[in-house]
């Protein structure tokens, strides 16, 4: 078999080459978003696809459209952390042949393979060679011509991990608002970086402009803590009440719209984040934060040093609105997760 990965984070490539079968793949291409994929299929024939949703320049829907459009013949696995009804529908209506839920499930990716005939029995007992991955790409939306590099490993930074885990628990929380809501939300890339205390100010400068709704809420685990931070400008408040009063028969003016909305989404992610990380969450309760309070009690004094930040704006495409969720950990907090997504991801690929 010829298979190619299409995912945007490293470490997703991979464990799912790692699940691949004994024996299974004759050779393996990356790929790190369906336009650097449809580059792959325009110079060679490729088997099987194994396909994220959430990429950047050309996503996994974009991606599977496209190859409809080309008539490109070929098997789709789509391998996601968007766990959305409509996602799976959408992309299965788009001619997948399954998916299957991040992290990956080597037992369910395997059964797949079985169910639709590439693999049997006989061939798990041959030894599985090493992936042969793309040249990255250039940081521009060029792009580029397919380049075969040297047989190595694919290298995955702490960051690159943390990426994964975050896009893993998005997927869970924004699943779980789809249901409340009855509505599909458009999963973004993860935003993950370390910020110095004066690029936090500038990021957070905007919630001082004026028209903007932010809920707080505070978490801690073993040796950590950090905020989470959910704002929305009106249109985002506008549309979170509107759906919430449609579920619950709320006046548009009440703040238990905004704050049930916000505490689904941090728990969500949450949860899913501390199941990924073997970490369990303590929670605040969520409290609105005034324009000229904010920062105040956390963010700003404690800011003293480098805070590790995931960002992650949610779009309701359907209503036309959204909201962001950001996630601070100060630097002490931020080095141990790292650490344990390292640990984590040390223990699974070896």
């Amino acid at each position: 078999m010829r298979i190619l990965i299409c995912d945007d984070s490293g470490m997703a490539r991979k464990q799912a080459a790692r699940s691949l079968p004994p024996g299974f793949a004759e050779h393996i291409v990356f790929a790190e978003h369906g336009a650097m994929a449809l580059e792959v299929f325009a110079a060679e024939t490729i088997d099987l696809l194994l396909l994220d949703l959430t990429m950047p320049v050309m996503d996994g829907f974009e991606t599977l459209a496209a190859m409809r459009e080309r008539q490109i013949e070929c098997g789709v696995i789509v391998i996601s952390g968007d766990i959305q009804p409509r996602a799976r529908e959408k992309v299965m209506a788009l001619g997948a042949l399954d998916f299957i839920q991040k992290p990956i499930d080597t037992d369910k990716l395997q059964k797949t393979l079985r169910d639709y005939g590439f693999i049997g029995a006989e061939e798990l007992a041959v030894e599985q060679p090493k992936p042969v991955p793309i040249a990255s790409q250039p940081k521009q939306d060029v792009v580029p011509a397919v380049v075969r590099p040297n047989n190595q490993e694919i290298a995955v930074s702490p960051l690159d991990s943390l990426r994964e885990v975050s896009n893993i628990a998005m997927g869970d929380a924004a699943a779980k608002l789809a249901k409340l809501l009855g509505t599909f939300i458009q999963l973004p890339i993860p935003n993950v970086a370390w910020l110095t205390p004066a690029e936090l100010e500038m990021a957070l400068g905007v919630f001082q402009l004026g028209g903007q709704t932010v809920v707080s809420q505070g978490f801690v685990s073993r040796g950590m803590a950090g905020e989470a931070i959910l704002y929305a400008d009106r249109d985002g408040v506008t549309g979170l009440r509107r759906l919430m009063a449609e579920l619950r028969s709320q006046a548009e003016s009440n703040n238990a719209p905004i704050l049930d909305s916000a505490s689904v989404l941090i728990g969500a992610f949450l949860s899913r984040f501390g199941k990924e990380v073997d970490l369990t969450f303590s929670k605040s309760q969520p409290v609105m934060l005034a324009e000229n309070i904010l920062g105040s009690e956390y963010i700003y004094n404690s800011a003293i040093d480098d805070v590790l930040m995931v960002e992650i704006p949610y779009v309701f495409s359907e209503r036309d609105f959204g909201c962001d969720l950001m996630i601070l950990m100060p630097k002490v907090s931020g080095e141990h997760i790292l650490e344990r997504v390292g640990l984590l991801l040390d223990e699974e690929l070896n």
